[in-house]
């Protein structure tokens, strides 16, 4: 669920991720070979143009690529060398360029970016591949990015999502949930950066050193070519400022833990495809899960890797023939093989009589979920992905991202004037003046009580590790069936601590399948007391008590009360959003592509 559950990209470019699912959330780097369960990688995309077998060979790009990528091209930004970002630094060190230094530049590093950059701060952002798109997809449940005002990146919404339990099975969710134009998204938070002055370089951050009384200083290099793209050396800098803040993904470049960072995977493999029809996957409702299986039962290698690693197909009509799917394993340890889920892809199509004409672009993935917690506080601060803002039972985080980012910029922001203003003044910083600095900025990002909801999901995940088909099957029947709201909040970071009890309780209660009780009460056992009641306790005083429901950003959980959020819904299906593309809108614009395709080889022929 990445990918969302996500998309899943965390994602995982070289910083952070999600929207949601593995084209959810999250953030991915470009690929090399397939994860398998004995050799792991970070969530990466391979993004790929293959002829289908049945088709000749030719060069020229489809139509549907062309539409889908008619953001391809980034708009432009100031980038500045390594001799640009160095000037402004005083010689004895005292003085930085920057009060806060940004290494990484996914959503989660040029969201925080921003809103620091409109609080009047001195932001710098490094990162060795700025000048390029991100090349995961992305989906996102639209009341997670509508409040944000980022409808105009979203390019396709279905206000009506399914779940398939197995063949004769299916529930349908009345969420609207939309795919994200992440060029657009990536151009839009760096027009918004460089609007509030934000510096950026191309260069990798290589090196970090913290001084007691003195700015923190961090190594940077270059990757051998200049920003405008042409040749050159590769070239070395120091930058120095207040806070230095590590959004470089699941690589947690300078970020420490207290003990070994332990994942499990949710591995993938995804295909957006031209197509002949589009099968039972109609255009009007994408598809979250599909789990049903009888189509591997002529293989019984399949079946025994399905029953250890058990996937879903998640389906994204993108047009009358255009179709997105990836085959997933939400989540386990260890990560399955991307490669066995290109076969289960495969198999599936042909039973649903899904008829590929081409292969438009592929991605594989395996995206790091759950794992140890980062220390807290320390002197540098994590963001995104790096911090452990990947929701540890789905996947989702760039919306995560985009609703505490301004959370944590207007904490951040009145303690970092003070230390410009001392240092202007000429006097001498404290060690605790940084120390504080950094403990400020981590009890934003993490307060005690967003910490018991990540250890309530970190208990969910390791039971999600465990479960075979069926009984993942009998899980999520029982929890997208949970009333009040629960599950949509849950995925959404909505619920307070004692929201993630209640909500429990009911799963238990009122929602999984009886047969499913026993099962469920012994593969939760190990982890009652070292994932769920351990650390709750050690978070202090559960409170508030009377608060299921509440959010991040506005601290307003009537918000998010069944009667009110139902309606927000309700309001959310009926709305047109500006910058997205019904099912006709697409047809009329890969007519109109292909028309100025063929006059463009027309041209050159007549040339």
């Amino acid at each position: 669920m990445r990918r969302s559950v996500v998309i899943l990209t965390s994602f995982l470019l070289n910083s952070t991720s999600s929207f949601y699912h593995p084209t959810n959330s999250i953030f991915r780097t470009p690929l090399t070979p397939p994860p398998t369960h004995n050799s792991l990688h970070q969530k990466q995309h391979q993004h790929q143009h293959h002829q289908h077998p049945n088709q000749q060979s030719s060069t020229k790009s489809s139509h549907h690529q062309q539409l889908r990528r008619s953001s391809s091209k980034l708009c432009a930004f100031k980038i500045s060398s390594i001799e640009e970002m160095e000037r402004g630094q005083d010689e004895d060190g005292h003085n930085p360029q920057f009060d806060v230094l940004i290494c990484g530049a996914g959503p989660g590093g040029l969201l925080l970016g921003s809103h620091l950059a409109k609080g009047g701060c001195r932001v710098g952002i490094v990162d060795p591949v700025l000048d390029k798109p991100w090349p995961n997809n992305y989906g996102v449940w639209i009341d997670e990015a509508e409040p944000f005002g980022y409808m105009e990146c979203i390019d396709r919404v279905w206000n009506e999502v399914g779940v398939i339990f197995d063949e004769d099975n299916e529930l349908v969710l009345d969420r609207p949930y939309g795919r994200v134009d992440r060029t657009r998204l990536k151009s839009r938070l760096t027009s918004e950066c460089t609007e509030h002055g934000v510096q950026f370089c191309n260069a990798r951050a290589t090196d970090l050193i913290h001084h007691d009384d003195e700015p923190s200083v961090v190594t940077i290099k270059s990757n051998g070519s200049d920003n405008n793209g042409g040749g050159g050396g590769s070239r070395e800098g120091k930058l120095s400022a207040f806070l230095v803040v590590d959004a470089t993904g699941f690589s947690r470049k300078f970020v420490k833990h207290q003990e070994e960072f332990d994942p499990g995977y949710q591995v993938t493999y995804g295909a957006r495809y031209a197509v002949e029809d589009l099968g039972p996957y109609e255009g009007d409702k994408m598809i979250l899960m599909d789990y049903s299986e009888k189509h591997l039962y002529d293989d019984e290698e399949l079946v025994k890797s399905n029953d250890r690693f058990p996937s879903f197909v998640y389906a994204m009509p993108l047009g009358p023939n255009e179709l997105f799917l990836e085959e997933t394993i939400l989540v386990s340890r260890p990560g399955g093989s991307s490669r066995n889920l290109e076969e289960r892809l495969q198999k599936r199509m042909a039973a649903l009589g899904i008829k590929p004409t081409k292969i438009l672009e592929d991605e594989r993935a395996a995206i790091p979920m759950g794992g140890a917690d980062p220390i807290v506080p320390q002197r540098t601060l994590g963001f995104g992905a790096t911090a452990s803002l990947v929701h540890p039972a789905s996947g989702y985080m760039v919306a995560r991202a985009m609703e505490i980012a301004p959370r944590v910029a207007s904490t951040l922001v009145p303690p970092l004037q003070r230390l410009r203003s001392k240092v202007d003044c000429g006097q001498r910083l404290s060690k605790g003046d940084l120390d504080d600095l950094a403990e400020v900025g981590w009890g934003t990002v993490w307060p005690a009580d967003e910490r018991r909801q990540r250890d309530f999901m970190h208990f969910g995940f390791e039971l999600l590790c465990l479960l075979n088909p069926q009984e993942l099957r009998d899980f999520f029947t029982g929890f997208f069936r949970l009333p009040d709201a629960l599950w949509e909040h849950f995925l959404s970071w909505r619920l307070s601590g004692i929201g993630h009890i209640v909500m429990g309780l009911r799963v238990w209660a009122q929602c999984i399948p009886r047969r499913f009780m026993p099962t469920m009460l012994i593969k939760s056992l190990p982890f009652i007391a070292n994932r769920l009641v351990l650390p709750f306790a050690s978070r202090g005083a559960l409170e508030p008590l009377d608060k299921i429901y509440w959010d991040a950003q506005s601290n307003l959980p009537e918000r998010w009360e069944p009667a009110a959020y139902f309606k927000y819904l309700q309001e959310l299906r009926s709305s047109e959003f500006s910058g997205t593309k019904t099912v006709e809108d697409v047809e009329k614009a890969v007519m109109a592509a292909d028309a100025a395709e063929k006059e463009r080889e027309e041209t050159v022929v007549g040339k």
